[in-house]
This record gives structure tokens, sequence and C-alpha cells, in this order.
């Protein structure tokens, strides 16, 4: 009878031992899960911020460009009417 409490209390230990480290592995992988969400939501929000700073870009290249093509216009029509 003894040898089976002292079988029972030992194999009580082991499993209060995998079950407590069992316990810390879910606690590192839920803490590495909200770590990784976090990270994904700053990449996210730097992706859009990226990619408003591009569509800003294009808009001003853009006016760039209708000013070129206005001042060409002048310069030509310049040379146009100096050649008359």
């Amino acid at each position: 009878m003894r040898l089976a409490v002292s079988a029972f209390l030992e194999n009580a230990v082991v499993y209060q031992h995998k079950f407590e480290t069992s316990q810390r592995n879910f606690e590192t992988i839920q803490c590495s899960t909200e770590t990784n969400n976090t990270r994904f939501t700053a990449i996210v929000t730097e992706i859009r911020h990226i990619r408003a700073d591009m569509l800003q870009m294009q808009l001003e290249v853009r006016g760039l460009q209708t000013e070129n093509r206005r001042i060409l216009d002048v310069l030509q029509n310049r040379n146009t009417e100096g050649d008359s």
C-alpha cells in the first residue's frame, strides 16, 4: 500500500511539473502572438502612411507635369510669334 501511495505521489509531482511547464509555454506563445499582432498592426499602419505619401507625391508630380506643359506651350508660342 505504501508503495502504491508513493508511486501515486511521484506521478502527481511529475504531472504537476508538466502542467506548470505547459502553462508557461502557453503564456509564452500567447505573449508572442500578442507581440506579433502588435508588430503586424504597426506594419500595416506604416504601409498605409507610405501609400498616402505615394498618392500625395503622384498628385504633386501630375501638377508639375501640367505646369511644365503650360510653360513649354508658352515658350513655344513665343518662339512661333518671334519667327513670324
